[in-house]
């Protein structure tokens, strides 16, 4: 039996992500698995669940053969990226819409039922995550206030190759942390292809 290993909050460059994971049977799930309308399943991408009880999982499968889409290619960065350099308001982007579209089946995002005043308080929410994070950088966050160890930091997986693809948390902070440009960002790797390729990750990275 593999011996259980914990998530460790590492601190990398955000261009170190450049791929999400490839949309194989070998995920736990993939978005267009999902309901097609919701927002986040604009672009197919492979997602893996993180264990509750905050250990890596390991997954020997083929799951990591080739990469999924490029992080930049999302909806969701495109909305911030364009928001960020005066191209076009969060509010009117592809991603925006999709939420929008999706509140209007009866559906809620963010607790929010009513499409319009969603958008009015997402966009300033997003001026004020870009502000935030333009002075303070992004910090590790504290565990989620559950039951579970999870943790809510940026979501990896590490492959056969060392690289890092993105499993679905985290969307507006990589995107924030890429837009600006940081030095560094607090990630958490939650599956490996192997123990062996985790623990020199860790080593190399401590």
């Amino acid at each position: 039996m593999s011996k259980k290993i914990n998530i460790k909050i590492l601190h990398i460059p955000p261009n170190k992500v450049k791929y999400c994971i490839y949309p194989s049977k070998f995920c736990d799930y993939t978005q267009f698995q999902l309901i097609k309308i919701h927002p986040h399943a604009g672009v197919d991408r492979g997602v893996f669940g993180e264990d509750p009880f905050g250990y890596v999982k390991i997954n020997e499968s083929n799951w990591d053969k080739k990469p999924g889409v490029l992080f930049t290619n999302l909806l969701e960065f495109k909305a911030l990226r364009d928001h960020y350099i005066g191209k076009q308001n969060w509010k009117k982007s592809e991603f925006a819409k999709r939420n929008v579209n999706y509140i209007k089946k009866k559906n809620s995002v963010r607790g929010f039922t009513s499409f319009s005043k969603y958008l009015s308080v997402r966009e300033k929410q997003i001026d004020h995550l870009f502000n935030s994070i333009l002075q303070k950088g992004i910090y590790p966050n504290d565990f989620l206030k559950t039951n579970s160890k999870v943790n809510d930091n940026i979501s990896l997986v590490l492959t056969k190759n060392n690289e890092l693809y993105f499993n679905n948390r985290g969307h507006h902070r990589l995107s924030i942390a890429k837009i600006l440009k940081l030095k560094e960002i607090p990630i958490k790797i939650v599956l490996a292809k192997s123990e062996q390729k985790l623990k020199e990750f860790y080593s190399l990275n401590k």
